[in-house]
């Protein structure tokens, strides 16, 4: 529906522009929102003067609403927050819901702008949802980077405490775990009688509808969002089609953002560690942690037992925790209680890199957030980035890797210094199988999948049968490669390894934190690695096109930076290599063919 009136206001509340029925009689431009709209609460008191839509954007929220009687028309306000300003439009007190998508797009320019504001935008984002599809709950639990577990990361609704009996979920477990497993939506009207939801506190306030929802993108699933209702009539297609739409854009926006915040951080960490200032570094990396999670006190340690802390935190020696297992543990959270500690509630997180637990954080909030496991997931990803840097893998002198992969512009296997081709492999479906692992290597892989893309024209239990035989012979050539957990697989790689798609993307990343010469440096060596697209001799393989078209798209910026820095260092001909390299590479991108051109004037 159309708004009666809609009012553009300064950052300090002054209108700036009016659009509205003549009914409403508003003209005047220059004053204050309060002013102009003179509206009331139901029982005649002044509301606008007290103005709670702008309160709440003003503390940080990116839209909010309140009831009004304006001229005696009840009415709803709906304020948005619109760059420095904010938008202030006035709709009859009976209308349909918010229109999600105008939602995601305010919640992506808002948290853009003000990434420290992730839970309240999110919970925000999540009540306009309920709103327009008429849903009694809203939840939205978030993937670790290493797509491990889920965390209840934001809700909205009643009933809280029965939604936070149960706060994180690992891969496969619960509805949230079996929907990112499986990356299809889950849907029930009976949800007392499905063993599979194990909140019982939800089942027991009578909640019948639930949907479940995967937020996934081509390269992974970001997180799953559900709905719940009371209602076992509740409309699930309708639900379902909504997030169908709307899917896509907010997992997007969630990304980009979460992937925004680490890359931000790296600016001044890259500069302390250049200038071989590590525990500067460090202690820039727990303030932005303690900023973006409002955490009382941050702690990290490093398995060599390097520490450091920010604001007050319980003690804990932190020896046998379990998250140098890989476990999120905490205490008084509803996550599983670490043996280690006591007192106050916090949360353990294990910091990965370079496929292992090189670190361990912990948050401590004197006043817990809601949910406690807020801040889990979006610490995490803002983590992935910087602890590499802070935690670099430690030399292996010259022993030779266990296991070497060149999957740049073909296909070879070293392992223990044999080199490896398909007949090594007894099936030529276990060496394809060991490429599609490769391409997936950060995720697990249900049973399912493997079977439906390597013999979709079998019957299921049969396909099932194929791919047990594959899995066998594939770790019968490469043992302990794979491992089984629950219904689906992982691949397991030995520490002692070479991947050089793995080891371009850890120069590519090193390059982005330095400049002049040694970036130069950097980058030649990455780009050295790079013979071609991902998988070359199996160009045709779709399973592998979204890795494939992420290391191409970075190669490209890769040689258009070499040959930048070529040019400012006056080595002409290095600069005209890497441009016509780029060219080779994507024929029609003009950007590096303008400069080429120029060069060769």
């Amino acid at each position: 529906m159309e708004a009666l009136a809609r009012i553009r206001l300064d950052g300090q509340g002054l209108v700036r522009e009016v659009e509205a029925e003549a009914s409403l009689g508003f003209r005047a431009a220059g004053v204050p929102c309060a002013h102009l709209v003179q509206g009331k609460d139901p029982f005649g008191r002044p509301l606008c003067a007290r103005c709670p839509a702008l309160r709440e954007l003003k503390r940080g929220a990116y839209r909010a609403s309140t009831p009004l009687v304006v001229n005696g028309r009840r009415l709803r306000c709906q304020a948005y927050r619109e760059g420095e300003g904010f938008l202030v439009e006035l709709y009859p007190e009976r209308t349909k819901g918010p229109d999600l998508l105008r939602e995601a797009s305010y919640l992506t320019q808002h948290l853009l702008r003000h990434p420290e504001a992730f839970a309240q935008g999110v919970q925000d984002f999540l009540r306009a949802l309920r709103e327009a599809l008429a849903m009694e709950a809203a939840e939205l639990f978030l993937a670790d980077p290493e797509g491990r577990h889920l965390f209840l990361t934001a809700y909205d609704g009643p009933h809280r405490e029965a939604f936070l009996e149960r706060p994180w979920f690992a891969l496969g477990e619960g509805y949230p775990g079996i929907v990112a497993l499986r990356r299809e939506p889950l849907f029930t009207h009976a949800l007392e009688q499905d063993p599979r939801y194990l909140r019982e506190r939800v089942k027991a306030l009578g909640y019948r509808t639930y949907v479940c929802f995967p937020l996934e993108l081509p390269h992974g699933l970001i997180g799953v969002l559900n709905l719940a209702s009371r209602d076992p009539e509740a409309d699930h297609g309708a639900v379902l089609e909504a997030l169908g739409h709307l899917g896509p854009l907010l997992a997007a926006t969630l990304y980009t953002v979460l992937t925004r915040l680490g890359e931000a951080g790296l600016e001044p960490l890259g500069t302390a560690l250049r200038r071989g200032q590590a525990t500067e570094a460090t202690e820039r990396f727990l303030a932005e942690v303690r900023r973006f999670s409002q955490a009382t006190g941050a702690r990290i340690v490093g398995r060599g037992g390097r520490r450091a802390e920010l604001g007050w935190l319980p003690p804990c020696g932190m020896r046998d925790c379990p998250a140098w297992r890989g476990q999120v543990v905490g205490l008084k959270t509803s996550l599983p209680d670490c043996p280690e500690a006591e007192g106050r509630p916090r949360i353990c997180l294990p910091l990965w890199a370079h496929g292992e637990v090189v670190a361990v954080g912990t948050l401590f909030h004197a006043r817990p957030p809601k949910p406690p496991t807020a801040p889990a997931a979006p610490v995490l990803w803002l983590s992935r980035l910087a602890v590499p840097l802070l935690f670099p893998k430690e030399a292996e002198g010259k022993e030779a890797p266990e296991l070497e992969v060149y999957a740049l512009g073909g296909f070879r296997v070293r392992y223990r210094g044999r080199e490896l081709g398909p007949r090594d492999f007894g099936r030529r479906g276990a060496y394809q199988l060991f490429k599609f692992l490769l391409a997936n290597k950060d995720r697990a892989i249900y049973l399912e999948e493997l079977a439906e893309t390597f013999f979709p024209e079998l019957p299921p239990e049969r396909a099932r049968q194929e791919v047990y035989t594959l899995v066998y012979r594939l770790r019968k050539t490469l043992p302990g490669i794979v491992e089984r957990e629950g219904a689906y697989y992982r691949l397991h790689l030995p520490e002692k390894r070479f991947l050089d798609f793995e080891h371009f993307e850890a120069l590519m990343r090193r390059a982005d934190l330095e400049e002049g010469l040694s970036a130069f440096k950097t980058l030649r060596e990455a780009l050295e690695l790079y013979k071609g697209p991902l998988f070359g001799d199996d160009p045709y393989g779709e399973w592998a096109e979204a890795e494939r078209a992420y290391l191409q798209e970075r190669a490209l910026s890769g040689l258009l930076r070499l040959g930048e820095l070529a040019e400012a260092l006056g080595y002409r001909e290095a600069a005209e290599e890497a441009y016509a390299r780029a060219l080779r590479l994507e024929p029609f991108l003009e950007e590096a063919r303008a400069r080429l051109l120029a060069l060769r004037g």
